[in-house]
């Protein structure tokens, strides 16, 4: 495993797996990064990024498979259209709320168990980790599914 510090993001590389930790910014010199690691799938796991600016992404001709999104970059995700041609999202977090007993929670959500439902822009019911009753999506279905509409 090879570990590198970008600015005020730090990132694990183990093979063609990528796990980003912090902040992706200006200051996140991201353009050569995938090319450091080869060419075919790569697998980038974004559940320790903490904020994301409009920096953009780096075409690239190769499939990008992204896993355990952080909830601050399913926004971005969603606002650019043609990012669903290039990249595949296996999991992503979501802000879930509970009716039962008013618990909050950021579970990820299985692209793959729910992809109909998410195809339709409907969130699945997740169950509360406190209390186990079924929890709703605690914000726009639009923030977060847009990217899955067929």
């Amino acid at each position: 495993m090879t570990s590198l510090r970008l600015g005020r993001l730090d990132v694990e590389i183990a093979g063609a797996e990528l796990t980003l930790f912090g902040r992706i910014d200006d200051a996140a010199a991201l353009g050569g990064l995938l090319d450091r690691i080869g060419h075919g799938e790569v697998t980038i796991d974004t559940d320790g990024v903490s904020f994301v600016n409009s920096i953009g992404m780096r075409e690239r001709g190769d499939t990008i498979v992204l896993t355990r999104v952080a909830d601050v970059l399913m926004a971005q995700l969603n606002m650019i259209s043609e990012l669903k041609e290039k990249v595949r999202i296996a999991s992503f977090h979501a802000q879930y709320v509970c009716a039962a007993c008013g618990a909050e929670s950021a579970p990820v959500v299985d692209v793959a168990a729910h992809a109909a439902s998410l195809a339709k822009m409907v969130a699945p019911r997740l169950p509360c980790p406190e209390c186990g009753a079924p929890m709703d999506l605690g914000d726009f279905p639009e923030r977060y599914l847009l990217i899955f509409k067929t």
